[in-house]
């Protein structure tokens, strides 16, 4: 399996400045004791799950609780799986009108709750919970048998609410945030639930990982870091991330939230754009091109040679005999190349990865790249990546206004 990562701009960073130094110092001792990278080089806890997965593949349905971290890992996993046995649905807001469509169309017999709060006092999900908790017992069904928590191992609010129901609860660890807790049991139970095999996943992050022994500075995660730092010096305010893979949609929107979320404080930081192609060639791509020259770009793509969906006409319109027997994967390289060449062609700083395939240990490899691409942001910004100050501010002020209400 190769990962391909090559550029437009000059290959290798400066290694030789000050905020390098620091940044060396800083990843060598977090990849000693960053309880993240030490959870990664076990699976004891893997084995642990499985016995918790087995019991919620027995449904038809699972649905997973949760907002932010808590959610979009394990569904950008979940994004992998083809035809599970077991269907999962992730519901990360609040919209009432969604619950509702959402009762309708399921059968709560054969239907699984997975709750998902580190904190245990997110407002959101403890509405969520309390709404699908009334729901069951409206239909006097056993709901300690249907639910599970995850949630720290403190006393909050979510894990009294799950013991006055008897509810299994499995504890969050401490010292992993929501954003980076994809490695954890908060995205590995719903992937093992779907059918997906964890243990390369864990692989494909170890062996990223592991690559900064050898390569610290040349290690790509960290030659990003670099690179955008100098383009943002350069007034490059925005990163885009678009994969040319529906599978890696939800990937692009988890490093949004990992990416925004770590390093946007103290007027720091870069702004995180989602893009999907080729959707976004029909949205988005006119402003990336003829916009504000404000961007860095990174464009993931992948093979897509599926010999399927091949046209047959003999149609005489040039704009229909073009697919005469072409496949729509032949279309999709086509498109993918030509908007790296002409990102590269308007002067576009530019990024193109590309993976042989797409499968556990690659999206493993990807996240964890992506987990140390931010950390060394976060060195060279002089910025705490694990923390969310800003928005506490937001939670106060919701709490009060639903108390007024």
């Amino acid at each position: 399996m190769t990962i391909t990562i090559t550029n437009n701009f000059h290959e290798n960073a400066s290694s030789e400045t000050l905020g390098s130094l620091k940044l060396r110092s800083d990843l060598t001792t977090l990849k000693e004791t960053l309880p993240l990278f030490k959870l990664v080089r076990q699976d004891q806890d893997i084995t642990m799950l499985e016995e918790v997965a087995q019991r919620f593949k027995h449904f038809k349905n699972v649905i997973v609780l949760g907002t932010g971290g808590s959610s979009l890992g394990g569904r950008a996993l979940c994004d992998l799986a083809d035809e599970p046995e077991t269907t999962l649905h992730f519901y990360d807001n609040i919209d009432p009108h969604t619950f509702k469509r959402l009762f309708k169309k399921i059968d709560l017999k054969t239907t699984g709750v997975i709750v998902i709060s580190k904190s245990g006092s997110t407002a959101e999900t403890l509405m969520q919970k309390m709404v699908c908790l009334q729901q069951w017992a409206a239909q006097s069904l056993p709901i300690k048998d249907h639910f599970l928590v995850i949630t720290e191992p403190t006393e909050n609010a979510m894990r009294n609410l799950a013991q006055s129901y008897d509810i299994q609860t499995l504890d969050h660890p401490t010292d992993i945030g929501g954003r980076f807790a994809v490695f954890t049991l908060v995205g590995l139970l719903p992937a093992m639930i779907a059918g997906l095999n964890v243990y390369q996943f864990r692989n494909g992050a170890l062996d990223c990982l592991k690559s900064l022994d050898t390569s610290l500075m040349e290690h790509p995660a960290t030659q990003g870091a670099l690179h955008q730092q100098t383009l943002l010096s350069q007034g490059k305010t925005i990163s885009v991330l678009m994969p040319y893979i529906d599978r890696l949609n939800t990937f692009a929107l988890w490093y949004r939230q990992l990416w925004a979320e770590s390093l946007g404080k103290n007027g720091k930081g870069t702004t995180p754009i989602a893009a999907l192609g080729t959707v976004d060639q029909h949205s988005q791509l006119q402003l990336f091109l003829d916009g504000p020259k404000d961007k860095f770009f990174t464009v993931i793509t992948t093979h897509h040679m599926d010999p399927e969906f091949t046209i047959t006409t003999h149609l005489n319109h040039s704009n229909i005999s073009l697919f005469d027997q072409k496949t729509m994967g032949q279309l999709m390289a086509a498109e993918q190349q030509a908007t790296i060449d002409t990102l590269k062609n308007n002067g576009c700083p530019l990024r193109h990865i590309h993976l042989d395939e797409i499968n556990e240990y690659i999206l493993g490899y990807m996240m964890m790249h992506y987990v140390l691409e931010t950390l060394a942001m976060s060195s060279l910004l002089n910025v705490n990546a694990f923390d969310q100050p800003a928005v506490e501010e937001g939670k106060i002020l919701t709490r009060q206004y639903l108390k007024a209400a």
